[in-house]
């Protein structure tokens, strides 16, 4: 893009601004740029905000050619901004071109439909990847794609209670604030805050995620899921919430569970099943239990709606007649989950002696 083309962009969002035709988002360009000039103390959001709407007839004027006799306003610097308005082009015509990058960055097809190169399907897809949305309580997002560290998803105008959010065919890990890191699956989100208050560290999650709590004996990590809390200190560990039951599985440390007045706790190798009136606490899988942290599906000691509950939510697809299957069938193996749908389904179609068609994101067994 030249610098004149730049430049026209600029002053067309500035005149947008003025006519009060912006989306928030340009909105926000352009009031962080105005009150940028500013050398004199922060004001209060209210005079900020009456001083920004007195200069807005100036600035367009300004901008259409007109001339401009008014007198000065009491408020000196509100005129040093106007004086130097016709810096503006050059001022907003970076923050353009980053307006335009960000609003190109959509939602991308996540497990995107492509053709079958086998000649078996009527298409085939791709496996899920790296995204996830943040916002804020002020409705504020930003899109977090592969190319994103999870040390970059916090920017400065990201504080207090965030939200993080990981669709279908998605997975994203995130470091909190404390040093923890967190790995969410697909179709979960994880509330929590910026900053962790004085006393504990609280979070709440739906779906699955694979926790390494960063330890701090003065400061318990909670999580909420459900009706329950799952507590600990520093430790590594899996959660999934997906179904009405409860699976916390525990790689390392301790890990104290509290759910509709009961408690139990964890030592390695065990996982505890919290359901509406109990824990119950027994050995764990744990290979299988964190094989999609790894990018895998284990078979192994799953059953068949087990496995396709697993593959529907990676690759966004919807199984129909699963039911003829036996619900009492049980699998070996482990598949990679960076591979196309087609090769899942052939590796089931051979272990169940059945047909799997797809059609869009229906997966037909025969």
């Amino acid at each position: 893009m030249t610098e004149d083309n730049q430049r026209e962009l600029a002053q067309k969002l500035l005149k947008k601004y003025l006519r009060g035709e912006c989306t928030p988002d340009e909105e926000r360009i352009v009031n962080k740029w105005f009150f940028s000039f500013d050398d004199e103390p922060s004001l209060p959001m209210a005079e900020s905000e009456a001083i920004l709407g007195r200069s807005k007839n100036v600035l367009l004027r300004r901008f259409e050619g007109e001339m401009d006799v008014a007198k000065p306003n009491k408020k000196v610097f509100v005129w040093k901004r106007i004086a130097i308005a016709a810096s503006i082009l050059l001022a907003l015509t970076t923050t353009v071109v980053l307006l335009q990058k960000k609003q190109t960055v959509a939602v991308p097809q996540l497990a995107a439909i492509t053709p079958d190169t086998s000649g078996v399907f009527k298409n085939d897809i791709l496996p899920g990847e790296r995204f996830a949305k943040l916002s804020n309580e002020r409705g504020e997002t930003q899109l977090l794609g592969k190319e994103n560290q999870a040390e970059d998803i916090q920017p400065t105008a990201f504080k207090g209670n965030l939200k993080l959010e990981v669709p279908a065919a998605g997975t994203y890990s995130v470091v909190l604030s404390d040093g923890t890191t967190v790995w969410l699956n697909a179709a979960s989100t994880l509330q929590y805050p910026d900053q962790f208050a004085d006393d504990e560290r609280r979070v709440k999650l739906v779906g699955e995620a694979f926790f390494q709590v960063a330890k701090d004996a003065s400061k318990p990590f909670r999580i909420e899921v459900e009706n329950s809390v799952i507590e600990v200190l520093g430790t590594s560990f899996n959660v999934n919430a997906y179904h009405k039951e409860i699976n916390t599985s525990l790689v390392e440390g301790k890990v104290k569970i509290m759910s509709q007045g009961h408690e139990a706790y964890l030592s390695p190798g065990n996982e505890a099943i919290i359901s509406v009136d109990k824990i119950r606490v027994q050995p764990a899988d744990i290979q299988k239990n964190t094989a999609w942290q790894r990018g895998e599906f284990v078979l192994e000691g799953s059953s068949f709606a087990e496995i396709i509950d697993q593959i529907a939510r990676w690759y966004n697809v919807d199984f129909v007649n699963a039911e003829d299957i036996s619900p009492n069938s049980r699998f070996d193996g482990t598949l990679s989950r960076e591979v196309r749908l087609s090769e899942v389904l052939k590796i089931l179609s051979y272990t169940t002696n059945r047909k799997f068609e797809i059609d869009g994101r229906r997966i037909i067994i025969r």
